[in-house]
Protein backbone atom coordinates (compact mmCIF):
# COMPACT_ATOMS: atom_id res chain seq x y z
CA UNK A 1 0.00 0.00 0.00
CA UNK A 2 0.68 3.52 -0.68
CA UNK A 3 2.39 5.57 2.32
CA UNK A 4 1.48 9.44 2.07
CA UNK A 5 3.20 11.97 3.35
CA UNK A 6 0.26 13.12 5.82
CA UNK A 7 1.14 9.72 8.08
CA UNK A 8 5.20 10.41 7.62
CA UNK A 9 3.98 13.89 8.94
CA UNK A 10 1.75 12.67 11.58
CA UNK A 11 4.12 9.57 12.58
CA UNK A 12 6.86 12.36 13.02
CA UNK A 13 5.18 14.15 15.07
CA UNK A 14 3.90 11.20 17.25
CA UNK A 15 7.33 9.80 17.96
CA UNK A 16 9.74 12.63 16.97
CA UNK A 17 12.21 10.08 14.54
CA UNK A 18 13.17 10.99 11.19
CA UNK A 19 11.38 11.26 8.05
CA UNK A 20 13.22 8.29 6.60
CA UNK A 21 12.88 6.10 9.89
CA UNK A 22 8.83 7.22 9.84
CA UNK A 23 8.50 6.13 6.56
CA UNK A 24 10.25 2.72 6.81
CA UNK A 25 8.36 1.95 9.83
CA UNK A 26 4.80 2.59 8.01
CA UNK A 27 5.77 0.60 4.89
CA UNK A 28 6.93 -2.20 7.51
CA UNK A 29 3.80 -1.67 9.54
CA UNK A 30 1.43 -2.45 6.37
CA UNK A 31 0.32 1.48 7.02
CA UNK A 32 -0.75 0.62 10.88
CA UNK A 33 0.50 3.58 13.16
CA UNK A 34 0.37 2.21 16.01
CA UNK A 35 2.85 -0.69 15.24
CA UNK A 36 4.72 1.76 13.36
CA UNK A 37 5.05 3.56 16.87
CA UNK A 38 5.93 0.04 18.09
CA UNK A 39 8.61 -0.14 15.40
CA UNK A 40 10.55 3.29 15.51
CA UNK A 41 10.61 2.39 19.59
CA UNK A 42 12.15 -0.84 19.11
CA UNK A 43 15.17 0.94 16.70
CA UNK A 44 15.12 4.20 17.72
CA UNK A 45 16.29 5.66 21.24
CA UNK A 46 13.16 6.86 22.59
CA UNK A 47 14.90 8.53 25.51
CA UNK A 48 17.20 10.30 23.54
CA UNK A 49 14.37 11.54 20.94
CA UNK A 50 12.29 12.39 24.27
CA UNK A 51 14.89 15.01 25.60
CA UNK A 52 15.82 16.43 22.18
CA UNK A 53 11.71 17.59 21.65
CA UNK A 54 11.38 18.73 25.17
CA UNK A 55 14.49 19.71 26.85
CA UNK A 56 13.79 17.67 29.74
CA UNK A 57 16.83 15.85 31.93
CA UNK A 58 17.60 11.97 30.80
CA UNK A 59 16.09 11.22 34.12
CA UNK A 60 13.27 12.80 33.97
CA UNK A 61 12.81 11.67 30.17
CA UNK A 62 13.04 7.62 31.49
CA UNK A 63 10.54 8.40 34.24
CA UNK A 64 7.70 10.35 32.58
CA UNK A 65 8.00 6.97 29.79
CA UNK A 66 7.90 4.50 32.20
CA UNK A 67 4.90 6.09 33.47
CA UNK A 68 2.81 6.88 31.02
CA UNK A 69 3.19 2.92 29.65
CA UNK A 70 5.88 3.54 27.31
CA UNK A 71 3.87 5.31 25.11
CA UNK A 72 5.89 8.52 23.31
CA UNK A 73 3.02 11.44 23.36
CA UNK A 74 1.92 10.81 27.13
CA UNK A 75 5.50 10.96 28.04
CA UNK A 76 5.94 14.16 26.18
CA UNK A 77 2.23 15.35 27.91
CA UNK A 78 3.35 13.75 30.95
CA UNK A 79 7.30 16.12 30.72
CA UNK A 80 5.03 18.82 29.98
CA UNK A 81 2.77 19.00 33.20
CA UNK A 82 5.21 18.70 35.45
CA UNK A 83 6.80 21.46 34.18
CA UNK A 84 9.99 19.43 33.57
CA UNK A 85 10.16 20.75 29.81
CA UNK A 86 12.88 23.91 29.02
CA UNK A 87 13.49 26.14 26.36
CA UNK A 88 16.10 24.25 24.35
CA UNK A 89 18.08 25.83 20.92
CA UNK A 90 17.51 23.41 17.64
CA UNK A 91 20.26 25.03 15.84
CA UNK A 92 23.19 22.57 16.19
CA UNK A 93 25.94 25.28 15.42
CA UNK A 94 25.03 27.66 18.50
CA UNK A 95 25.62 24.51 20.64
CA UNK A 96 29.40 23.89 19.43
CA UNK A 97 29.83 19.74 19.78
CA UNK A 98 30.69 17.76 16.94
CA UNK A 99 33.76 17.30 14.60
CA UNK A 100 35.89 18.00 11.02
CA UNK A 101 36.51 14.49 9.32
CA UNK A 102 39.15 13.96 6.51
CA UNK A 103 39.71 11.89 4.11
CA UNK A 104 43.07 11.78 1.96
CA UNK A 105 42.73 10.39 -1.23
CA UNK A 106 45.03 7.95 -2.93
CA UNK A 107 49.04 6.85 -2.35
CA UNK A 108 49.17 10.02 -4.23
CA UNK A 109 47.58 12.18 -1.29
CA UNK A 110 47.35 14.69 -3.70
CA UNK A 111 43.74 15.41 -2.91
CA UNK A 112 42.29 16.22 0.77
CA UNK A 113 38.26 17.00 1.52
CA UNK A 114 37.17 17.99 4.97
CA UNK A 115 33.70 18.22 6.32
CA UNK A 116 32.49 19.48 9.62
CA UNK A 117 29.18 18.24 10.99
CA UNK A 118 27.87 19.43 14.59
CA UNK A 119 25.38 17.70 16.94
CA UNK A 120 24.00 18.86 20.33
CA UNK A 121 25.98 16.71 22.52
CA UNK A 122 29.53 15.47 22.84
CA UNK A 123 27.97 12.12 23.77
CA UNK A 124 27.28 12.32 20.20
CA UNK A 125 30.28 13.73 18.84
CA UNK A 126 32.03 10.89 20.43
CA UNK A 127 30.06 8.11 18.54
CA UNK A 128 30.92 5.71 16.26
CA UNK A 129 27.98 5.95 14.26
CA UNK A 130 28.03 9.49 14.08
CA UNK A 131 31.83 9.55 13.23
CA UNK A 132 30.98 7.00 10.29
CA UNK A 133 28.56 8.86 8.92
CA UNK A 134 30.68 12.52 9.44
CA UNK A 135 33.55 10.07 6.74
CA UNK A 136 31.15 9.09 4.21
CA UNK A 137 30.64 12.56 3.84
CA UNK A 138 34.24 13.28 3.09
CA UNK A 139 34.22 10.38 0.85
CA UNK A 140 31.28 11.87 -1.13
CA UNK A 141 33.26 15.18 -1.44
CA UNK A 142 36.03 13.56 -2.41
CA UNK A 143 34.72 11.49 -5.07
CA UNK A 144 31.37 13.91 -6.24
CA UNK A 145 33.08 17.57 -5.88
CA UNK A 146 30.00 19.41 -4.79
CA UNK A 147 30.08 23.05 -4.00
CA UNK A 148 27.29 23.65 -1.95
CA UNK A 149 25.91 21.70 1.37
CA UNK A 150 22.81 21.95 0.38
CA UNK A 151 20.30 24.12 -1.59
CA UNK A 152 19.28 25.99 0.80
CA UNK A 153 22.74 27.74 1.58
CA UNK A 154 23.10 28.60 -2.19
CA UNK A 155 23.44 32.47 -2.52
CA UNK A 156 20.23 34.28 -4.11
CA UNK A 157 22.12 35.67 -6.85
CA UNK A 158 23.92 32.57 -7.78
CA UNK A 159 20.46 31.32 -8.40
CA UNK A 160 18.73 33.97 -10.27
CA UNK A 161 21.99 34.11 -12.49
CA UNK A 162 22.04 29.74 -13.13
CA UNK A 163 18.20 30.63 -13.37
CA UNK A 164 19.04 33.47 -16.30
CA UNK A 165 21.44 31.07 -18.24
CA UNK A 166 18.78 28.54 -18.35
CA UNK A 167 16.26 31.03 -19.53
CA UNK A 168 18.42 31.81 -22.61
CA UNK A 169 19.18 28.04 -23.26
CA UNK A 170 15.16 27.30 -23.57
CA UNK A 171 14.91 30.30 -25.53
CA UNK A 172 17.39 29.66 -27.98
CA UNK A 173 16.03 26.17 -28.36
CA UNK A 174 12.73 27.92 -29.45
CA UNK A 175 10.50 26.32 -26.86
CA UNK A 176 6.58 27.39 -25.97
CA UNK A 177 6.69 29.40 -23.51
CA UNK A 178 3.88 27.83 -21.87
CA UNK A 179 6.53 24.62 -21.42
CA UNK A 180 9.83 27.06 -20.67
CA UNK A 181 9.16 27.19 -16.96
CA UNK A 182 8.82 23.47 -16.32
CA UNK A 183 12.08 22.75 -18.33
CA UNK A 184 14.19 25.66 -16.54
CA UNK A 185 12.95 24.29 -13.05
CA UNK A 186 14.06 20.67 -14.54
CA UNK A 187 17.38 22.15 -15.49
CA UNK A 188 17.65 24.07 -12.03
CA UNK A 189 16.36 20.62 -9.98
CA UNK A 190 19.71 19.14 -11.98
CA UNK A 191 21.97 21.62 -10.84
CA UNK A 192 21.00 21.40 -7.00
CA UNK A 193 21.45 17.45 -7.50
CA UNK A 194 25.04 17.69 -8.99
CA UNK A 195 26.60 20.86 -7.38
CA UNK A 196 24.65 20.31 -3.17
CA UNK A 197 26.29 17.95 -1.36
CA UNK A 198 23.35 16.53 0.33
CA UNK A 199 21.16 16.66 -2.62
CA UNK A 200 23.82 14.23 -4.41
CA UNK A 201 23.40 10.77 -5.15
CA UNK A 202 25.02 8.84 -2.63
CA UNK A 203 28.55 7.64 -4.85
CA UNK A 204 27.82 3.67 -2.81
CA UNK A 205 24.05 3.41 -3.64
CA UNK A 206 22.43 5.54 -6.09
CA UNK A 207 19.03 4.65 -4.65
CA UNK A 208 19.97 7.36 -1.88
CA UNK A 209 20.59 10.90 -1.67
CA UNK A 210 22.54 12.07 0.54
CA UNK A 211 20.41 13.40 2.77
CA UNK A 212 18.58 10.39 3.24
CA UNK A 213 21.55 9.23 4.97
CA UNK A 214 21.16 12.92 7.19
CA UNK A 215 18.18 11.31 8.00
CA UNK A 216 18.97 8.17 9.00
CA UNK A 217 21.63 9.58 11.14
CA UNK A 218 19.14 11.71 12.70
CA UNK A 219 16.91 9.08 13.44
CA UNK A 220 19.73 6.74 15.15
CA UNK A 221 21.54 8.87 16.99
CA UNK A 222 18.58 10.27 18.37
CA UNK A 223 19.44 14.41 18.52
CA UNK A 224 19.38 17.04 15.53
CA UNK A 225 22.90 17.12 13.41
CA UNK A 226 24.04 19.46 10.46
CA UNK A 227 26.47 19.13 8.11
CA UNK A 228 27.59 23.17 8.46
CA UNK A 229 30.73 23.46 5.98
CA UNK A 230 33.37 21.08 3.41
CA UNK A 231 36.64 21.96 1.95
CA UNK A 232 38.27 20.54 -0.89
CA UNK A 233 41.71 20.64 -0.98
CA UNK A 234 43.68 19.50 -4.07
CA UNK A 235 47.55 19.78 -4.97
CA UNK A 236 48.57 22.32 -6.89
CA UNK A 237 44.59 24.31 -7.66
Amino acid sequence: MGISIEDIKLLRAKTSAGMGLCKEALTKANGDMQKAIEYINGRSDVINRLHNLTGAKIGHCKLAFQESGKDFEKAVALIKERGWDVAIENECATVGEGIIETYVHGKEQKLVSMVEVTCKTDFVARNEDFRSFAHELALQIAAMRPIYVSKESIPQERIDEVKSIFLKEVESEGKPAQIAEKIIEGKLQKFYEEKCLLEQKWFKDESKIMRNLLDEAISKLGEPLEVRRFLIWEFGK
